[in-house]
């Protein structure tokens, strides 16, 4: 049945990820120096304006989008700006909600009637400005950003009406005809001598022809309004830019020369605009693809445009919470059928755990660790694959119980804490190194994972040793099976301590400074050290031992995620803003969990 999920998988991954170029979404944009498809930036442009990465309805990201870039009115009434504060609310003018939600035009007309509030909270320092203040600087640059989308593509759109015949000889069109200002701009020194060589006449009243002529270039002018919507960089620079920058089509027309790509992508761009059609990407495809020398991956455009519609980590939470559930059922009833069905989902969610993960290192190019998100999708990864070991050797579902709790607490608690939403975007340049950084994270946050595990062991052998105290051989299988895994866990992060030294050699001249997080990895290390000398020189027994393997939990959870919240040396990277609360009340809970399971535990053994 497993096999049969797999190969269903596959032939589904497959599919889709075959499909060829014939879609707006995949069309790469660059955006925070990462070149990604469309889909992902108006996923990043929803996750900014609404709170969340789709609108909600039958409207795919990038229709709305495209939509508002072609200034669709249907788009212009979705209600997309997200406002919880009532306070902030009410002072634009808003009536406050349930909804939270406003259309573009609400919120656009309430900032103009409160323009001096905007000027007073521009005119203080960041540090001196009160919470509201801060939400009300946001929705302005949130307004200022969805203008500059609503015309980022204005400079292609044919809105322009030619009924002057010595324009329309200039830029070889018919009368009548709409054209775009882009079309300008290719006959840019035509127009500059028909300007120049134009008749005027101060004393003679406009002829109707001289009345069309100056109508066009007042609209040309207000078309070169929007010239500063420079959001949409989807093409490429010329191969002279070493840097690689891309460029808007707003920022190709200033007159410059074209790289010959570049004038073919803004022709099919034009035309796909003006007639949407499907062959149009598909020249555009080429054009890209033909002589551009920054060309991204088609292939890894069409994998990120995949994971983001599947959500590959949401299902597998729902695996293993269809696992925990099918395992508490096995011990009510039926236990062979159900554990086996929960074992199955169990390792069906492993399968797209890990599915999520490669498309993660295949589309950022560097492993899945290296943010706080990432790192606890990953530990959760490594927690979940030491569980299914756990459970093909000991067969009695022990394994299956770690591993679906791991995945569901792990998945929960990554998507608190997704960056920005996970909106794959680049790292801190120390952090986007070398191979160092690569083994030395991925060999820490395995280190985690496991011991995490040896945690959750701990736990089980203090509840079990509660309800069943005289099962001493069970209990000493476990005790057994949470020591081996301790070791383990000291191997990973022994050896990831040493490769981080190795790391900060290399990027900041020192093998170890005594910062708090390389302080945080040392610690971790000595408490499992501590403890399993304890355990080797009998100082403690079962109940004593697993009670310090579930401090250790807390001491993990400190050196991961604590040590960001003392904004304090080089390995602060501001990851773990606003987690103090939920930390301090992880901590307490662990506390009175461990604390009166090994109470009981020893209250019962006594």
């Amino acid at each position: 049945m497993f096999k049969k999920i797999l190969l269903a998988t596959f032939l589904l991954s497959s599919s889709l990820f075959s499909s060829n170029f014939d879609s707006f979404e995949i069309i790469p944009i660059q955006e925070d120096g990462r070149v990604k498809p469309l889909d992902t930036f108006a996923r990043n442009q929803l996750l900014r304006f609404y709170g969340k990465r789709s609108t909600g309805n039958d409207i795919s990201p990038t229709n709305w989008l495209f939509g508002i870039a072609m200034n669709n009115e249907d788009m212009a009434k979705i209600p997309i700006f997200n406002i919880r504060n009532s306070e902030v609310a009410h002072t634009i003018g808003l009536n406050w909600d349930s909804s939270h939600k406003y259309t573009i035009s609400e919120v656009s007309s309430g900032i103009q009637s409160q323009l001096d509030i905007f000027k007073t909270i521009y005119s203080k320092d960041e540090e001196n400005l009160s919470l509201v203040e801060k939400q009300l600087a946001e929705i302005y640059m949130n307004v200022a950003m969805y203008k500059s989308l609503e015309s980022s593509l204005s400079c292609l759109l044919p809105t322009i009406t030619i009924d002057n015949q010595k324009i329309a000889d200039a830029i070889k069109v018919n009368i009548g005809d709409k054209v775009s200002y882009f079309r300008f701009i290719q006959y840019l020194d035509n127009m500059n001598l028909l300007i120049q060589s134009y008749p005027i006449n101060d004393d003679k009243e406009l002829s109707p022809s001289d009345s069309s002529f100056f109508r066009i270039l007042a609209d040309l002018n207000k078309v070169y309004e929007s010239k500063n919507s420079i959001g949409l960089k989807i093409i490429p620079s010329s191969k002279l830019n070493k840097e690689k920058v891309w460029l808007s089509p707003w920022e190709l027309m200033d007159g410059r020369r074209l790289e010959v790509f570049q004038l073919k992508m803004l022709l099919r761009l034009e035309e796909y605009i003006t007639n949407q059609m499907p062959e149009s990407l598909l020249l555009y495809k080429e054009a890209l693809y033909s002589e551009s020398i920054d060309a991204p991956s088609l292939s890894v455009l069409k994998k990120e445009v995949w994971y983001n519609k599947v959500d590959l980590f949401y299902k597998s939470t729902a695996l293993y919470i269809f696992g925990f559930i099918f395992l508490c059922l096995s011990y009510l009833f039926k236990p062979v059928l159900l554990s086996r069905l929960a074992g199955l989902f169990l390792l069906s969610g492993f399968m797209l755990h890990g599915i999520g993960l490669y498309l993660r290192m295949v589309i950022m190019a560097r492993p899945p660790v290296t943010t706080l998100y990432e790192s606890i999708i990953f530990v959760g990864f490594v927690a979940v694959f030491l569980s299914i070991i756990i459970e093909l050797f000991k067969k009695d579902q022990i394994g299956v119980l770690i591993g679906t709790i791991s995945g569901v607490i792990f998945h929960f608690v990554s998507f608190g804490y997704a960056a920005d939403g996970d909106t794959l975007g680049m790292l801190v340049a120390v952090l986007n190194s070398n191979f160092w950084l690569a083994t030395h994270v991925t060999t820490m946050t395995m280190g985690y994972g496991v011991s995490i595990i040896a945690g959750i062991m701990g736990h089980i052998y203090l509840i079990y040793s509660i309800i069943h105290p005289g099962e001493t051989k069970k209990l000493r299988e476990i005790y057994d099976n949470t020591f081996g895994i301790t070791i383990l866990a000291l191997f990973f992060t022994v050896f990831g301590t040493i490769l981080g030294g190795i790391w900060a050699d290399q990027s900041w001249g020192r093998f170890w400074g005594w910062d708090p997080k390389e302080n945080g990895a040392l610690l971790i290390c000595m408490w499992q050290i501590f403890m399993i000398h304890l355990r080797l020189t009998g100082m403690v027994k079962g109940a004593g031992f697993c009670f310090g393997m579930v401090i250790n939990i807390i001491i993990v959870t400190l050196a991961w995620f604590g040590v960001n919240l003392l904004s304090v040396g080089l390995h602060s990277y501001g990851f773990a803003s606003g987690i103090a609360l939920n930390l301090t009340l992880f901590i307490l809970f662990e506390l009175l969990l461990g604390g009166g399971s090994y109470y009981l535990s020893k209250k019962r053994s006594s």
